[in-house]
């Protein structure tokens, strides 16, 4: 018995749409020039940071290490104690990200709870305080700072941080309390539950992701700063890696700047911010989305 194949219908070719092509273009030329301009600057430190010195600067230049070395990492360990460096970023990222947080959740939620003469007045004039420029304030800092013996001292830069995170974050988790239900509160005071006890039991278990989210961005936030290191620590016992990168940055045999030592610090530097963001990005998201989508 024969058997009769039928074949499909040929697909019929997609009309040509200009309209549709130029709205892809215009969608992703943007994204496109966005992850250049983004990630150039990144790869050029990683180019940089394996390349040794004479060949970083050949003409024509390659983009692409010829002799991939270490050696600007062991030059810039020759002349920063970056281990000492890591361990105070390390400490006052943690510290610093761990007691604004704490603040920041008792203050927001006197924000956010309580209502007592000036609390906006109150709230405006935190805010304000955040967006004043750090040079603006610097001198009269420094010169209080040097009355309280607190200048090169690793709880002077503590306070230092904190009091530069304090206002964003005050303000952020003074949204998040609002967006609470009142009735929970109400129906553990229904029950007997004292302040601490609704506090630890019933906002901070509902605002768990924001307060990761908001230590996270901290975090980040402390181990990036570099201007106030720079001015309140003399000496390596207190300075960053921030620091480190200035003092990498200079040759010593003939005074010049050493771009394969800067990169390489400035790698270091970058690395574990990078490896943290992308290790809980999810989170990041999901804390931030969560204050947006509540309401």
């Amino acid at each position: 018995m024969a058997i009769t194949r039928v074949h499909g219908a040929p697909r019929a070719r997609q009309p040509f749409d200009l309209g549709v092509i130029l709205r892809r273009i215009a969608f992703y030329v943007p994204i496109a020039l966005f992850l250049v301009i983004t990630f150039a600057p990144v790869y050029w430190i990683l180019l940089s940071a394996f390349t040794p010195i004479d060949e970083l600067f050949r003409i024509p230049l390659s983009y692409i290490p010829a002799h991939p070395s270490l050696i600007n990492f062991q030059n810039a360990a020759s002349l920063v104690p970056i281990g000492q460096q890591f361990f105070n970023s390390s400490l006052l990222s943690l510290l610093s990200a761990a007691f604004s947080v704490i603040v920041a959740l008792l203050a927001g939620y006197a924000f956010a709870r309580i209502t007592f003469p000036g609390s906006s007045f109150f709230f405006l004039a935190m805010l304000v305080s955040g967006f004043l420029p750090t040079i603006a304030t610097i001198i009269p800092l420094f010169q209080t700072f040097q009355s309280l013996s607190l200048v090169d001292s690793l709880h002077g830069i503590l306070i230092l941080l904190v009091n530069i995170l304090l206002p964003t974050s005050v303000w952020i988790m003074t949204s998040f309390i609002r967006q609470v239900p009142l009735e929970m509160e109400e129906a553990a005071q229904v029950d007997g539950a004292n302040f601490p006890t609704i506090l630890l039991r019933v906002l901070v278990p509902v605002l768990r992701p924001a307060l990761a989210t908001l230590f996270l961005i901290n975090l980040i936030t402390a181990w990036d700063e570099f201007f106030l290191p720079l001015i309140f620590s003399r000496s390596n016992a207190t300075a960053t890696l921030t620091l480190g990168i200035t003092q990498a940055a200079v040759n010593p045999q003939n005074q010049s700047v050493a771009w394969g030592n800067e990169a390489a610090m400035g790698l270091i530097v970058i690395a574990p911010v990078f490896i943290l963001a992308m290790a809980f990005q999810k989170q990041i998201v999901e804390g931030l989305m969560a204050g947006a989508l509540k309401g």
